[in-house]
């Protein structure tokens, strides 16, 4: 169905099938995670600031309070707001909370399809009140796993409340734009154009330009680069190459262009990352 950026990094779940990261971005405009897809669903609870949320459909801004609701195969990408962005990722797969009861089959197999999807945004108390009832139990030993699983239920019943009705829409939108996005993705480290792109894929270059950035929310210079960044930072805390051959994998062929690019990016120099290999705000959420 959808082939575009899948995340190929597997989710590690505990014994309650849920996966919590809390992330914090005090830079406004920073990216806190590239446009990308995944199999599994996805919450993200706003705590303070704002969250810019990117997708196939159009831009949305996440406010504190609010939460950004991803579905399952569903492209999506994210930057922190004016005022920076605090928020927690609650993830989990909607495929191993189904059994046999009518109640999953009629609703919870339509997500794990791609046949049902929910508003991007939701602002609600009771989404609320549960999220924070979720963040109590993953915080507290003493809680039984299946009181966490017994939360998702509900959030899952809650999010009913806002199904949206135009996932074949959706769909549609996902399926063309996934296309360029992969070829993209599958050829970052050489030497690509939205003029050579725009051009194989029979679109208007400024249309082209225009459109890639209202959907990832970079230019596609911008999405390269950020491409080549995490490349270069999964190569500099996963091997000792040199730093000239790291450069070389991620596309640059100046050595000294690709240190300015990777501090300008980062803060740090690629050495300066290596041997502190503390990359936890780097991560992906």
């Amino acid at each position: 169905m959808l082939d575009a950026y899948k995340e190929l990094t597997p989710v590690i779940y505990g014994e309650n099938a849920v996966k919590h990261l809390y992330s914090e971005r005090r830079t406004p405009g920073e990216l806190c995670f590239a446009m990308h897809w995944h199999d599994r669903m996805e919450l993200l609870y706003v705590l303070s600031g704002s969250l810019e949320l990117h997708a196939q459909e159009g831009k949305y801004t996440v406010q504190a309070g609010q939460t950004a609701a991803v579905a399952p195969r569903q492209l999506h990408g994210g930057f922190a707001g004016s005022g920076g962005v605090v928020y927690h990722v609650f993830m989990f797969d909607v495929e191993k909370f189904c059994n046999e009861t009518i109640a999953a089959r009629k609703y919870l197999v339509p997500i794990c399809e791609g046949r049902t999807g929910f508003q991007r945004v939701i602002d609600d108390d009771g989404m609320r009140e549960t999220e924070k009832r979720l963040l109590t139990a993953l915080g507290t030993q003493e809680n039984h796993p299946l009181l966490v699983i017994g939360i998702i239920y509900e959030l899952l019943g809650i999010l009913y409340r806002f199904r949206n009705e135009d996932i074949r829409i959706l769909q549609k939108q996902n399926q063309a734009f996934s296309e360029i996005l992969k070829y993209v993705n599958d050829r970052f480290t050489g030497k690509l154009s939205p003029k050579e792109v725009s051009a194989r894929f029979g679109y208007n270059e400024t249309y082209f330009c225009r459109r890639f950035r209202e959907i990832t929310g970079l230019t596609f210079t911008g999405y390269l680069l950020a491409l080549r960044m995490e490349y270069a930072q999964k190569l500099l805390m996963e091997t000792e190459e040199d730093v000239s051959v790291i450069a070389w994998k991620c596309g640059y062929a100046d050595v000294s262009y690709f240190s300015h690019c990777f501090k300008k990016q980062f803060g740090v120099s690629p050495m300066g990352f290596r041997k502190g290999k503390d990359a936890a705000f780097l991560q992906l959420y």
